[in-house]
């Protein structure tokens, strides 16, 4: 079977690096094909405080004499509300297409990265029925248990809504079971 678009639903995660490998695998064995890789933009950013140490600023007394005698400056301390935070993006798409290209980059693989918004298991299906996919691989979350009963996996969503034929990356080294 012979497949000309593949999709490839990428996060940077363990199961979408599988994911990436498996289309690789495929592409290398059909050069014509092209790879889609597609992420769904979720990024956030979150401030992290960078010390815990209480900050000390001098109280400015512009050099003026107190009954008669200079005044120097005096520390002021701050309480933890005003601790120094730094912003770290967590999801970046940038980011995360950079790791999908150090990866993809020994191979000669014709390759277009997208992003598209919202769920990502509609998002996903909706992007392959536009581009006329053939396939779709996406990684295995290894949500199990309770997460899996009420909230469903990804890859079983898009398995149920896909307009082509999808490929469930699994870790075969830790496998979940049900």
């Amino acid at each position: 079977m012979f497949f000309e678009k593949i999709v490839v639903g990428y996060d940077d995660t363990d199961g979408s690096r599988q994911a990436l490998n498996m289309a690789i695998e495929l592409v290398k064995q059909h050069p014509e094909a092209q790879l889609l890789i597609t992420q769904v933009f979720e990024e956030t950013i979150e401030n992290v405080p960078i010390s815990n140490e209480k900050a000390i600023e001098p109280v400015r007394t512009n050099g003026y004499l107190l009954e008669g005698i200079q005044i120097p400056p005096l520390p002021v301390y701050h309480d933890e509300s005003s601790t120094t935070t730094h912003a770290r993006v967590k999801h970046s798409v940038d980011n995360t297409f950079l790791n999908a290209r150090e990866i993809l980059e020994p191979y000669n693989i014709n390759v277009k990265f997208d992003v598209i918004e919202g769920s990502p298991a509609d998002s996903i299906s909706e992007y392959a029925a536009a581009e006329n996919a053939d396939l779709i691989i996406v990684g295995s979350s290894g949500k199990g248990g309770i997460k899996k009963m009420f909230l469903g996996s990804t890859s079983s969503k898009i398995a149920k809504n896909a307009p082509c034929p999808v490929l469930i990356a699994k870790d075969k080294e830790n496998p979940q079971i049900p």
